[in-house]
């Protein structure tokens, strides 16, 4: 028998939760981390949309924080929104978090689905 070659997904995880469901929040940042620390996806990226990108800039949460370093060690990009951001005031302390503004968070995520990224809500 042959081997067969394992080809891995990638995975795009889109986090919307915020403030009402920091559980939510931290379950989506800890999977981003330990499956791509854990090698169980090719790549992973991160977009935080509406309220989940006022509560990451605000939060003192110290698992989402703690969470959210792993993400930065595991070198994960982190996306949101300049528009949803600059509604809520936070642009410049998501840029301080290394966050990606992009224009559209709706275009971010077509663009990355379009590259074979697989999303996955929370």
């Amino acid at each position: 028998m042959g081997e067969f070659k394992v080809l891995k997904s990638k995975a795009l995880i889109v986090i919307l939760s915020g403030a009402e469901n920091p559980v939510k929040v931290l379950l989506g940042l800890n999977m981003a981390w330990r499956t791509m620390n854990s090698g169980a996806f090719e790549d992973v990226k991160l977009i935080f949309v509406g309220q989940a990108e006022d509560f990451i800039a605000k939060t003192d949460d110290k698992e989402i924080l703690e969470a959210y370093r792993q993400i930065l060690n595991n070198n994960i990009m982190s996306h949101a929104c300049v528009v949803i951001a600059d509604a809520y005031g936070v642009t410049d302390i998501l840029i301080g978090k290394k966050v990606i503004m992009v224009p559209s968070a709706g275009g971010c995520i077509a663009q990355l689905m379009s590259e074979g990224y697989q999303p996955m809500t929370f």
